[in-house]
């Protein structure tokens, strides 16, 4: 189980190593009098599991195969802005994505005609 642990670490390590913020958009630039420093949301997640079979009459339990383990992870790495430092002072500018704007307004408006539709549905059985 040793091993599997170790084969398992290595990739998530060199996962971490590699999904960053610059792995979003780089490293921060300078230019002239201006600095941009890139912000972007980064998430993990990883999971692990091992188990055996708990018979111990089973005839496969005998040569180690009523076992097994593994595991896993994955991430992404999404730009949300950046930091813009200049003479006149510092200010965060945020990307904003328009497909997630009609996204979330297509479910208000769903959202909205459901209930409405409900509560005309109920006046009307009174």
């Amino acid at each position: 189980m040793n091993e599997t642990m170790t084969a398992t670490i290595e990739p998530i390590e060199e996962m971490l190593q590699h999904l960053n913020v610059n792995a979003v958009f780089g490293e921060p630039r300078q230019e002239g009098d201006v600095t941009v420093i890139p912000v972007a949301s980064v998430a993990y997640g990883f999971g692990y599991g091992a188990g055996h079979s708990g018979e111990e009459t089973d005839p496969a339990a005998a040569t180690g195969a009523a076992g097994g383990s593994g595991g896993g992870g994955g991430g992404a790495a999404q730009p949300q802005g950046f930091i813009r430092i200049h003479a006149g002072g510092v200010e965060y500018v945020p990307i904003v994505d328009p497909v997630r704007i009609v996204l979330a307004g297509t479910a208000m408006i769903a959202w909205s005609v459901f209930w409405i539709t409900r509560a005309i549905r109920a006046f009307a059985r009174n």
